[in-house]
């Protein structure tokens, strides 16, 4: 079975090697696609300081075809793979409360991804779909539940004022659900092909990021400006630009795949009493993802994700590679795996 698999910065491989079901809990899943993201790209590049060898691929479907005695799902079923997985070791995990693992183990990053021909995983890591989401649409339960956890952390309110930096997946993700929870996102970029991209999706306020940003915030909000905000790591705007747009008392959360090295002037946050944390993932929230994509709260369809065969693989972290390397944004894509 094919596995791909980093060496070392900027060095893919692929080897064969066998992968069997050896215990009754466990299924051996075809995996069908993989979302190539910024978590991929950074393995590749060597960000941040990544543990190698690594099988790449932290979101991915695919089909059950084969499955142990005491394992629930079935023959032919649809799947997503969770992206994360308990440590096994730490205080709560030896407790059994696993769901507050203090070191989780992230797929593609500590752990084999799932750029593979075929899985074998414990059924506990499989979230079996239902015919109303599309295998293109699983493929972002990760990042919906991942905006969750953001609204969680903001403590969302009705028609509360959040500011979103970066029209990113994540930043498109997050506004979209903001508005499902009756809040009202902002959406911020410099690049004005993601605010198009964001306003065919139905996010009513896009800014973009130049001089009249906070003029524009501030007549949107009343001259409140934003309860909370929101930045996307590797969004390309600066750090300490949520500090400035976020209301007196107001919360700064940090999110997305992973963060990179960054310095941000602070008096200003310090002034204001701002709260800043950050987010990085959701372990426990795939079910209520695959709800709100059930409801139709999300709307991928603008997004127009190129599709690419697995036999590009190559091709494509090269070319990604070199748009980072430029300074350019990267772009995400579905990789096809049959």
């Amino acid at each position: 079975m094919k596995t791909w698999k980093i060496l070392s910065p900027k060095v893919l491989t692929e080897e064969e090697r066998p992968d069997n079901i050896t215990a009754d809990t466990q299924a051996k899943v075809k995996v069908t696609q993989v979302l190539f993201t910024g978590t991929e790209l950074s393995a590749y590049l060597g960000h941040p300081k990544p543990k190698y060898p690594v099988v790449p691929g932290r979101y991915a479907v695919g089909v059950v075809g084969e499955t142990g005695a005491g394992c629930s799902v079935e023959k032919n079923e649809r799947v997503y793979f969770r992206d994360f997985t308990p440590c096994g070791s730490c205080p709560a995990c030896l407790r059994g409360d696993s769901d507050d693992c203090a070191e989780p183990k992230t797929a593609g990053v500590n752990m084999d991804g799932y750029m593979r021909d075929f899985v074998v995983s414990e059924e506990s890591n499989l979230s079996p779909l239902p015919p109303s989401v599309s295998d293109d649409e699983a493929l972002f339960i990760g990042i919906v539940s991942l905006g969750e956890a953001v609204i969680d952390r903001l403590n969302v309110s009705k028609g509360m004022h959040v500011a979103v930096l970066g029209a990113g997946e994540i930043g498109n993700i997050l506004s979209q659900l903001l508005i499902y929870h009756q809040a009202v996102p902002i959406l911020i970029d410099s690049d004005e092909e993601r605010l198009a991209v964001a306003a065919q999706c139905g996010i009513y306020y896009t800014v973009k990021a130049d001089e009249t940003m906070e003029e524009n915030i501030a007549r949107i909000t009343g001259g409140r400006m934003a309860a909370g905000s929101v930045y996307s790591s590797f969004c390309g705007l600066a750090p300490d630009l949520p500090f400035g747009i976020t209301a007196a008392g107001g919360i700064v959360v940090y999110t997305g795949y992973s963060f990179p090295e960054i310095s941000a002037q602070l008096k200003a946050a310090l002034d204001k009493h701002l709260t800043i944390t950050s987010v990085a993932n959701d372990r426990t929230g795939d079910a209520a993802a695959i709800n709100l994509l059930v409801n139709k709260a999300v709307n991928l369809a603008p997004f127009q994700l190129q599709k690419r065969p697995a036999a590009q693989l190559a091709d494509i972290f090269k070319e990604e590679a070199a748009k980072a390397e430029a300074g350019k944004r990267m772009q995400c894509c579905i990789v096809n795996m049959l």
